[in-house]
């Protein structure tokens, strides 16, 4: 399969490609450098992947970048007051950061795409935006949404929704589904079916 990974961080994800499919071709993308680093090193050997060290987003460019503490939770988005009180410290901006920001339309081509997966802390709306003509050729995507603002402007799960179903995806099912111990849902994973091959 041809795999998209958008928000690798430190390749767990592009690691459980490689095991679960025989030979796939993975372009992973990951902003933060440190990460980007590691995602070399880590898989370096492997001529089936690729790593692109550029954010995704609705525009080619440049972007900045709000690198935190617990740097999985880091986003273009600055963090809430509710991310905050949730996390505290752990999502302090330790440092912002200019990064490469590219269209997945301009990077990808007119490749058909069998996984979209995307995890980029609130940013998935304008990766999506990005994918242009692309997205009638992406057979299933994952995405990671939220319920409540946990970054400042970012879009919810409604807004994807709606956006995703009139590019004719099905939402097929709400998966890693996070209650915060006040009772508060605030974010799960998303996987959508193209309803052109499903």
């Amino acid at each position: 399969p041809f795999i998209i990974d958008g928000g690798a961080n430190n390749g767990s994800m592009v690691n459980l490609f490689l095991n679960q499919y025989e030979s796939p071709l993975i372009h992973a993308f990951e902003p933060i450098p440190e990460l980007v680093s590691g995602l070399l090193s880590r898989f370096s050997d492997n001529p089936n992947v690729k790593i692109h060290g550029v954010a995704l987003g609705a525009e080619t460019g440049k972007v900045c970048f709000n690198v935190v503490d617990n740097l999985v939770s880091s986003s273009v988005f600055s963090p809430s007051s509710i991310l905050k009180g949730y996390h505290g410290e752990k999502v302090a901006v330790k440092q912002v950061i200019e990064v490469p920001q590219v269209r997945l339309d301009d990077t990808i081509g007119d490749h058909e795409v069998d996984i979209l997966k995307l995890d980029l802390q609130g940013y998935e709306f304008e990766a999506l935006k990005g994918c242009g003509k692309l997205l009638t050729k992406i057979k299933l995507i994952t995405t990671e949404v939220e319920f409540v603002p946990l970054y400042e402007g970012q879009p919810l799960f409604g807004d994807i929704d709606i956006f995703l179903r009139s590019k004719g995806f099905i939402l097929l099912n709400l998966y890693e589904l996070y209650t915060h111990p006040d009772g508060q849902l605030t974010s799960g994973d998303a996987v959508y079916l193209n309803s052109r091959y499903f």
